[in-house]
């Protein structure tokens, strides 16, 4: 389980914005900056996809659309 300071964390490490992160999550839409927002502070749960997809970003992992 990924805590929301972990993935605050690795967010900052990545370089990427609440937005581009929430959308490398999977979030779409107007309200993904707040998506990623909610997950940050704890209101939303961080869902395991989500986590093994943070580490293989920490990894080195990038997909095709990783922001520029």
């Amino acid at each position: 389980m990924m805590k929301p300071t972990e993935l605050r964390a690795a967010r900052h490490k990545l370089g990427l914005t609440l937005e581009s992160m929430a959308t490398l999550l999977g979030y779409e839409g107007r309200h993904r900056r707040q998506m990623g927002c909610d997950l940050e502070s704890g209101r939303r749960p961080i869902r395991e996809p989500q986590r093994r997809l943070v580490e293989a970003y920490l990894s080195g992992f990038r997909p095709p659309d990783w922001p520029g």
